[in-house]
């Protein structure tokens, strides 16, 4: 089947859901969501905390043999357990995990453990007030400085090339710990995880996607179903957390798209708009692109959203928290959620089963401390049908499920059935554009073209 006829049912199916939001939903969702469930699975609070502290443990332990990896493992990336671990375990799998399971990172997170411990040393040694400064974060900066870091840490995995090199990615792992902790000693841990912790704020932002998640109850604590949290009218409330989820969608396209046909006419543009600033490795082409890609998805979701304003109608007060782009922001995380499924589903089943060998010899030093250093990944599991399938099919459902929800979020204006269509119309135009783009980048490459 031509590429074209996919990308056209695409669209049309998330038009479609578009239509069917209007005519079935009727209600304002504060009348109708359902509290979250009081069942589920719960466990006492001393035996939570026994576990708790067990996974914390071992984080922080496989961290240390991580960062040891790649400091003093070996060159061959294929050989040290660091990129295999940081790219694929880590960064790809523990976001899947978030997206099904909620948002256990803090469990897991091992700068939050190492500023932990230096809060318990420093009360016992008798600093009552602990190391933390708790200096006044502004109010201007929002979450600004996580955009950029999440910008950062694309521009090292798609446009640097340190994944290739096990040494200079534990540096950086190192850089950002020491960055990390200082800045929850000045700012306090709370205060800089949530403006300033790109890798925090990511899961936290994927959590809420998860169909279940963390409650406290009397003396137990576990995993309950989440209700329907994410539908409901929501303002993020610091600024910059637009351009942080735009930046999650944009890092995983860009990822897609640089090294494709598109990719060589961007250059080739760039080529002759700026010879000068041109360089071998591809570092001034990757990084306007990764801007370029960034901007293009912010300027064109606060354009659509001035024009979703404008069509509102006259005599309806505005929300209450006058941004119409902070407010319908959360409909976009399933976008973001689909685009990273599409593009790493493959990489982490396939790849992901090297982790095995790689834990019996983290240093590639000929060990075999498991019994699975000669592990061979079975590149069976997943093949060229079920990839497509998969990307296709989390592209498509991650866009109705935002079209779904902007609609819940709109019905919240109080306006009439007919000017919350018209209102919401800009924006299911927009989705529809993502759909084809995202088709287009991330499916392209596993279509041949007959004529």
């Amino acid at each position: 089947m031509p590429l074209s006829y996919v990308v056209a049912g695409a669209c049309l199916t998330v038009f479609l859901t578009f239509i069917f939001a209007v005519i079935f939903v009727r209600q304002r969702p504060g009348l109708h969501l359902r509290p979250a469930s009081d069942s589920g699975f719960v466990v006492p609070v001393t035996v939570f905390r026994w576990l708790i502290c067990l996974t914390r443990s071992v984080s922080w332990l496989l961290f240390a043999l991580t960062i040891v990896s790649a400091l003093w493992g070996s060159a061959d990336p294929l050989m040290n357990l660091a990129p295999t671990f940081i790219w694929i375990i880590w960064w790809v799998g523990i976001s899947f995990a978030i997206i099904l399971l909620g948002n256990f990172w803090p469990a897991l997170d091992p700068w939050r453990t190492s500023f932990n411990a230096l809060e318990f040393c420093a009360r016992k040694l008798g600093f009552s007030h602990g190391i933390a400064i708790n200096w006044r974060w502004p109010d201007w900066l929002g979450v600004w400085p996580a955009v950029v870091l999440l910008l950062a840490w694309c521009w090292l995995e798609v446009v640097y090339p340190i994944a290739t090199s096990p040494f200079r990615l534990g540096c950086a792992a190192l850089a950002w710990s020491v960055v990390n902790i200082m800045g929850m000693i000045c700012f306090g841990r709370v205060t800089w995880q949530r403006h300033a912790d790109v890798f925090a704020l990511y899961f936290a932002t994927l959590a809420r996607l998860a169909p279940v998640h963390f409650r406290r109850r009397s003396r137990t604590i576990g995993w309950r179903p989440a209700g329907q949290g994410l539908v409901s009218p929501h303002r993020f409330r610091v600024a910059g957390e637009t351009g942080f989820v735009m930046a999650m969608l944009a890092t995983v396209l860009f990822d897609g798209l640089h090294g494709g046909a598109a990719w060589t006419l961007f250059e080739q543009g760039l080529r002759k708009a700026v010879p000068a600033l041109m360089d071998v490795n591809g570092y001034f082409a990757g990084t306007t692109g990764l801007v370029t890609v960034w901007l293009g998805f912010l300027l064109a979701y606060l354009i659509v959203c001035r024009l979703c304003e404008s069509l509102k109608g006259h005599g309806q007060s505005p929300p209450a928290d006058g941004l119409i782009a902070a407010r319908f922001v959360p409909a976009l995380v399933p976008i973001a959620a689909a685009y990273n499924v599409a593009h790493n589903f493959s990489n982490l089943l396939i790849q992901g089963q090297t982790v095995f060998q790689l834990l019996s010899d983290p240093l590639g030093r000929q060990w075999n401390l498991f019994g699975t250093a000669r592990f061979y990944p079975d590149i069976t599991i997943v093949d060229a049908r079920l990839t497509w399938y998969v990307a296709v099919g989390s592209i498509v459902v991650g866009h109705v499920m935002s079209i779904w929800l902007s609609h819940r979020i709109a019905l919240d204006l109080r306006l009439s059935a007919s000017r919350t269509a018209r209102f919401t119309l800009p924006l299911t135009i927009l989705m529809v554009a993502y759909t084809a783009i995202s088709l287009t980048v991330i499916a392209e490459p596993m279509v041949s073209f007959n004529p």
